[in-house]
């Protein structure tokens, strides 16, 4: 009982994304490489972090001062 309490207020304090978070998370999912392998029978589709990251960096999000370069 008292786990489930933790759980809702654990749920209430994280609340729902903001608009531009789910718009990153959707740009993301569908730009970002993933692959596929089957691990113990059952299918797995996972995404390098070091892809995801160089995808972020040729998104609109990314934004530069002006004159300078991104620091990688």
């Amino acid at each position: 009982m008292v786990e489930c309490r933790r759980h809702k207020k654990w749920i209430q304090e994280v609340g729902e994304p903001s608009k531009e978070e789910k718009a990153v998370a959707k740009y993301l999912r569908y730009k970002c490489p993933i692959k596929s392998m089957n691990m113990m029978g059952h299918q797995v589709d996972y995404f390098i972090a070091s892809k995801a990251v160089d995808c972020l960096l040729d998104s609109k999000w990314v934004k530069a001062k002006k004159g300078e370069e991104l620091a990688v």
